[in-house]
């Protein structure tokens, strides 16, 4: 049985796969088709080539931190994953206000839903919120390959969720299946 009704269009593959720049691709592409979008997307930062952290970036070009190596941060973080720290409020600050649905017809953006992220519980209850039965709101959003929190499995076995399995062999390519999926969701020509 296929699903009907998606509008939950959720990347997952593999870290480096190109999650990222997939979804800045789609909302880019959304946009100049007069769709409206609204929300975040992470990045890494690196400064000689070396990885230092991520910064979490709205689709307006607001951007904070979103983790440090521990060795960058003035103070220690209370939550960290390998040798990153987690900026929780920073992450807050600029993720939180991007997730506000602005009008019919209108794309929120999440990348990611992951464990860092999830450090912050008034995300976690955004995410929960956006993604519940009684929303009407239509997501691009990138999860972990690996199983892992039962929120991010729930929005992976979704009724109204699409997977869409973002491999080095597709990355380049997937954009157009994935578009064209979201044409019976959104009024875009």
């Amino acid at each position: 049985m296929s699903k009907t009704n998606i509008k939950y269009f959720i990347l997952t593959g593999d870290p480096g796969v190109g999650k990222t720049t997939l979804t800045k691709k789609i909302s880019s592409l959304l946009r100049e088709k007069g769709v409206p979008t609204s929300g975040f997307y992470t990045e890494e930062v690196r400064r000689n080539r070396v990885r230092e952290g991520f910064d979490v970036v709205t689709l307006d070009g607001e951007r904070g931190p979103l983790a440090r190596e521990e060795s960058l941060l003035s103070n220690p973080a209370k939550y960290k994953v390998g040798k990153y720290g987690v900026t929780v409020q920073e992450f807050e600050k600029i993720a939180l206000p991007s997730l506000q649905k602005m009008e019919a017809n209108h794309l929120m953006v999440i990348d990611e839903i992951g464990k860092m992220e999830f450090f912050s519980q008034p995300f976690k209850s955004k995410v929960k919120e956006i993604f519940s039965d009684t929303s009407n709101n239509i997501v691009l959003a990138t999860i972990p390959a690996r199983k892992s929190d039962n929120l991010i499995e729930a929005i992976r076995n979704h009724r109204h969720a699409k997977v869409f399995m973002v491999t080095r062999e597709n990355r380049n390519t997937i954009d157009k299946i994935i578009l064209e999926e979201m044409k019976k969701t959104l009024n875009f020509v």
